[in-house]
């Protein structure tokens, strides 16, 4: 096996390795996912389970990737012009990872006084809260109109950029895919994630729900530690 061969399979592991963690993988996967997430409840043999399906990404992201690095690799066409392929390139870039490490299906199932999700398990009495947040502190608010007074008392409103603008609309639409459904205990201030790439809507019913069937659980727990 040559060196070459060799690189290129070592460098090949660790890209994988970094993709997955990163969440890249997960990206992928949901490109054919709705562009809403959703959660179905089922309760077999006396569990309550969870079953959620997150988001896709928005592809308007993916659209700009693509456009940029069409605008590159045609070069010696648009000349020039190609090197404004960097413009939607990039902000497809930093748009397309919001949200990509826990954009996957979870499961959680609440049963004999725990919650469990994957292999890790919460004992009921130990939940303090179940809460949502959004999945990136990336500001995508448009900011305020900039006024100046010219000196004979008239207004001149500042410009806005154009590219700015754009990459402030596809950070906004990765965002609101990306909220968080995340558990705490009281043991510590730390919150774990129980899913994400969720919808604002989605997390907020889902983490509703979950707060109920875990209240009804722990009154199961009192009453059975009461008549015992």
């Amino acid at each position: 096996m040559s060196m070459g061969l060799v690189l290129l399979v070592v460098l090949g592991a660790a890209g994988f390795f970094f993709a997955r963690q990163l969440g890249f993988l997960g990206l992928i996967q949901t490109l054919g996912n709705p562009s809403r997430s959703r959660f179905r409840r089922s309760e077999p043999d006396g569990k309550t389970v969870f079953d959620v399906t997150p988001a896709r990404p928005s592809r308007a992201a993916l659209a700009a990737i693509a456009v940029g690095v069409i605008m590159l690799v045609n070069v010696s066409t648009l000349e020039i012009i190609a090197a404004f392929g960097l413009i939607p390139l990039a902000m497809g870039l930093l748009a397309f990872p919001i949200g990509a490490r826990y954009r996957q299906p979870a499961t959680m199932t609440i049963s004999d006084g725990a919650v469990r999700s994957g292999n890790k398990s919460w004992p009921i009495g130990d939940i303090a809260d179940i809460n949502v947040r959004r999945g990136s502190r990336i500001n995508a608010d448009e900011p305020a109109q900039v006024v100046h007074r010219t000196p004979d008392g008239g207004l001149i409103y500042g410009s806005k950029s154009t590219s700015a603008m754009f990459s402030r609309v596809l950070n906004r639409r990765m965002i609101e895919r990306s909220y968080l459904v995340r558990l705490r205990t009281r043991r510590e201030s730390g919150e774990v994630v129980l899913s994400g790439g969720l919808t604002e809507d989605c997390a907020r019913a889902l983490a509703a729900d979950l707060g109920k069937v875990i209240e009804v659980e722990r009154e199961k727990l009192t009453t059975i530690t009461v008549t015992g």
